[in-house]
């Protein structure tokens, strides 16, 4: 009981700062985003209803021991049920030198591997769920993934047990990850914020 009444009051704090700080953040995002946005060739991106800015944070640690998760581009936390969403736009190199050139060579970056998505995907929670043709074309992309990523045992940023990834691509265009973090109770909720980015983000 005590501890819960820790971890409540602690959240409350961590969400009265970066209520204070969003607003100053909300300038430099705003510009920042934009940046990321045209690299990655989105269109119609909007922020969602409910969620308010937060300034990425350097400091944030690794989510799960051996997951170099993409740096993301845009964080924000829903002020009604603090599930947090991070994003990641990934704009593909254009080859324009030789290593460039070899990595497209080499690497698919069109699809996931095998292996990336066994080492990180958290087969307890869920199964590798495709996203369904009409949520993909609301997006203007090729495919989609979804699955549950590992979380450490203390919880990440000390808040959250839990985390779904929605992983979105464009053929030799980028892909977009977008992380939901959320704790325990609130797969019902989470899955309701994910409906609500089928209309986040546009491919061109």
């Amino acid at each position: 009981m005590v501890q819960r009444l820790i971890m409540k009051r602690g959240f409350q704090l961590l969400l009265f700062f970066l209520v204070v700080t969003s607003m100053h953040s909300q300038s430099y995002l705003d510009e920042y985003d934009q940046l990321f946005v045209k690299e990655a060739k989105i269109i119609n991106y909007h922020r969602p209803d409910n969620y308010f800015y937060i300034r990425p944070i350097d400091s944030y640690f690794e989510i799960y021991p051996n997951i170099r998760q993409s740096q993301c581009n845009v964080s924000m936390i829903n002020g009604d049920n603090q599930i947090m969403i991070t994003v990641a736009m990934i704009p593909y190199p254009k080859g324009n030198t030789r290593a460039q050139k070899y990595l497209i060579a080499t690497e698919d970056l069109n699809r996931p591997h095998e292996k990336w998505l066994s080492s990180e995907m958290d087969t307890r929670l869920s199964k590798l769920i495709y996203i369904d043709t009409p949520q993909i074309k609301k997006m203007n992309a090729n495919r989609g993934y979804l699955y549950n990523l590992k979380v450490r045992k203390n919880l990440y940023l000390g808040i959250y047990p839990r985390c779904k990834k929605l992983i979105v691509y464009k053929d030799n265009v980028g892909r977009v990850e977008i992380l939901f973090f959320y704790k325990y109770g609130q797969d019902d909720t989470v899955k309701q914020e994910i409906e609500k980015t089928w209309g986040m983000l546009k491919f061109k």
